[in-house]
């Protein structure tokens, strides 16, 4: 899902060393530098703004059995704290087609680099379930 660009962004994507007759030659380098950035913030704004440009990796998947896993956490995937985890598919293990009848929520906390599950709502105890998720 984009965010609408109703931005009317500039033609001018660029900043020339030319434009510059006085400046040292180390403006030049300085320049080319600048320009990488602001060619991958104009091409993010322009194309639109995705989950795919907001720090929000590929979802991870991990099984959980409701009642019997205890203390369950995993690593923390991306490079600052969490802010949010997001339940993407969730089925019963070795069955890609069978899914949790109701609603899936689930609850945790950061510590130590990791995501600690407290709980999850919505699975059947005893099943094992395969649960993709997004980290951001």
């Amino acid at each position: 899902m984009a965010l609408n660009n109703a931005s009317n962004l500039p033609t001018i994507q660029r900043v020339k060393y030319e434009d510059y007759k006085d400046a040292p030659p180390w403006f030049g380098q300085f320049l080319n530098t600048l320009n990488l950035f602001m060619t991958a913030i104009y091409n993010i704004v322009n194309r639109g703004i995705t989950y795919s440009n907001l720090a929000v990796i590929a979802p991870i998947s991990f099984q959980y059995t409701p009642g019997s896993t205890i203390d369950f956490s995993f690593g923390n995937p991306i490079s600052i704290a969490p802010t949010n985890v997001v339940v993407g598919n969730v089925y019963i293990n070795g069955n890609l087609t069978s899914h949790p009848a109701s609603a899936v929520s689930l609850f945790w906390h950061y510590s130590q680099g990791r995501i600690v599950v407290d709980s999850i709502l919505g699975l059947t105890n005893g099943i094992a379930y395969v649960i993709s998720v997004q980290v951001s």
